[in-house]
């Protein structure tokens, strides 16, 4: 059995409320954490859309992170991924949907 980890990243600063890092430049440095720490993943340009607890709808560019995680260090490592993330892009959260999949390369 593969878990597959998909985070949802979210571009717009915390504090300024509006995206400071490029979509492309957020894209390359995704990219290189996800080659410098696992196997590889798929990111995808997406559309986030979510309501403040005082109803302002908010409507951002998101990546969307899949990674296939074949072994249990992997699993351990998406912990740190995560909260790199949440640092270098000053995000207060990030979504992170967790599947139980059956993957293999053929």
């Amino acid at each position: 059995m593969t878990i597959k980890k998909t985070i949802y990243l979210g571009l717009n600063d915390k504090t300024t409320k509006t995206q400071i890092i490029s979509t492309l430049e957020a894209y390359k440095m995704v990219n290189a954490l996800i080659t410098n720490q696992f196997d590889g993943g798929t990111i995808f340009e997406a559309q986030g859309i979510y309501k403040h607890d005082n109803g302002h709808v908010v409507i951002e560019k998101t990546l969307r992170i899949e990674l296939l995680l074949f072994n249990t260090d992997d699993v351990l490592k998406i912990n740190d991924l995560i909260k790199t993330l949440k640092i270098i892009f000053n995000q207060e959260s990030v979504a992170v949907q967790t599947e139980n999949i059956s993957s293999e390369l053929v």
